[in-house]
């Protein structure tokens, strides 16, 4: 979900939902079939723009400051803001982002929540293209960011997600079937 406000500022806010994942656990690094679902918990960002990537959580102590020519995600600090970097990286975004973050999805308990994140920020830094491109872009960030060669199932379940529906995703072809 997108939304973009225009008034005296342009604001926008994304959600971003967790996932869980019903059959094919680690399948998807492999080319396989995999069906998750996306979560009613979700990441949220309401921001602004401004000239590097400057967000909040109630979640972390200190905030994600990220210059928008960021060139080593896995170097900055804190932890949690090298999700937000290896998507900065990834995107080279013209225009950063001010504001804040948000989540109902538990930290650290299989629903996804650095995914959620990364999908949440490419989506407020104005990725607009195909769900196989957001999650690619995604993975890319994420390797970019931790190291971690994940597959790309959390990535497409959470930008693909549909409402009351499990996805049957084929990595091999990047097709998704609610």
């Amino acid at each position: 979900l997108t939304d973009r406000w225009v008034g005296q500022n342009v604001r926008v806010r994304v959600r971003s939902p967790g996932r869980v994942n019903l059959i094919g656990d680690h399948t998807d690094y492999t080319g396989g079939l995999v069906m998750p679902m996306a979560i009613d918990r979700c990441t949220e960002i309401i921001g602004e723009p401004a000239e590097s990537v400057e967000l909040r959580s109630a979640d972390e102590a200190e905030p994600a400051l990220v210059a928008l020519d960021v060139d080593d995600p896995g170097a900055v600090e804190p932890h949690w803001a090298r999700y937000v970097a290896g998507v900065v990286a990834e995107m080279r975004p013209r225009q950063g982002l001010r504001g804040s973050v948000t989540s109902t999805i538990p930290i650290g308990a299989g629903l996804s929540s650095s995914h959620s994140l990364l999908v949440a920020v490419a989506l407020a830094l104005g990725f607009d293209g195909p769900i196989a491109e957001l999650a690619r872009l995604c993975q890319r960030a994420e390797l970019r960011a931790s190291g971690v060669p994940s597959g790309l199932m959390d990535q497409l379940s959470i930008a693909g997600g549909v409402a009351g529906h499990a996805l049957m995703i084929d990595i091999h072809e990047l097709s998704i079937d609610p």
